[in-house]
């Protein structure tokens, strides 16, 4: 039998997220809207990540399990964007949970602005055991997410729909960027075209150790600093080597970063200790960096 193309795809890679996986996947199969393709990368798990895929893609024909060596998130990623079909491609994270009614509002939204290529949504924070910890508001709209992304990216990566029609095969993630790959693409993609975020909460994002905002954090500020220069600036940090040394303005925008993180200890090595964040570093014992972050939000 041969199936109707499906109008939006879903891609997920998932490296050794058994625990959570499961819930991810019903929170995709859930939705009111039905009209895609669920591809879901196994990148190499050594754990049970791959037998839970089969035993969800042996009761839906619209999943469609890939199974790999560990070749990395955004590889994995352009590899799923080469195997779609789909007008529209949903990101989804395999610790994470999608509102029933996500992807039918975020495909609608695209459907009735045929001039933006991107939206993403307001998220609620979750705890491991999926109890709601915060909602992570952020920017909106166009202009304010254009300025924004000159200092930081503003869109959960597992939270977006993309106009892939729109985008005529510029869609790929920088292989160059082990970090920080989504918020490099948001810009390509905002330097072009129209974006947005909804303020409707609807995915939440599970804050735990083993998640990628836990681990490398100074490796993840470093390459979000560089997407965040070469927006701002226009200029190219060629192939990730750059001398730290000499660029000031990298440098600040690194340990910007690193404080909106509240790593303010890893953040002191990156300013001059002329700027007054060399001083807001160390006197983090005595400073509330959360309430800092609203200021850059």
């Amino acid at each position: 039998m041969i199936y109707p193309q499906p109008e939006l795809s879903i891609i997920m890679s998932v490296y050794n997220d058994s625990k959570y996986l499961g819930s991810a996947i019903d929170s995709i199969l859930n939705q009111s809207y039905t009209d895609f393709e669920f591809i879901i990368i196994n990148d190499g798990s050594t754990d049970d990540s791959l037998a839970v895929i089969n035993r969800y893609a042996s009761r839906d024909n619209r999943i469609k399990s890939i199974d790999q060596e560990n070749i990395g998130l955004t590889r994995s990623l352009n590899k799923g964007i080469i195997m779609s079909t789909g007008r529209y491609i949903a990101r989804m994270d395999s610790d994470d949970i999608s509102n029933p009614e996500r992807l039918k509002i975020q495909v609608q939204f695209l459907k009735n602005n045929t001039d933006y290529a991107l939206v993403g949504t307001n998220v609620v924070k979750i705890d491991t055991d999926g109890r709601d910890i915060s909602i992570n508001r952020t920017k909106y709209h166009h202009k304010a997410i254009i300025a924004t992304l000159k200092n930081r990216n503003c869109f959960v990566h597992g939270s977006v729909v993309i106009n892939k029609s729109l985008l005529d095969g510029e869609l790929r993630y920088d292989e160059k960027f082990r970090y920080a790959q989504d918020y490099k693409l948001w810009t390509e993609i905002a330097s072009k075209y129209k974006v947005a975020n909804l303020k409707n909460a609807l995915y939440k994002l599970r804050i735990h150790e083993k998640s990628i905002s836990f681990k490398n954090v100074e490796q993840q500020c470093v390459f979000a600093g560089i997407v965040a220069y070469e927006f701002e600036t226009g200029i190219k940090v060629r192939d990730g080597n750059f001398d730290l040394d000499s660029n000031k303005h990298l440098r600040r925008k690194i340990g910007l970063i690193l404080l909106m993180n509240f790593k303010p200890e890893l953040a002191k090595r990156y300013f001059s200790v002329f700027s007054i964040f060399y001083y807001l570093s160390i006197l983090s014992k005595y400073i509330n960096f959360r309430k800092i972050r609203r200021i850059f939000k």
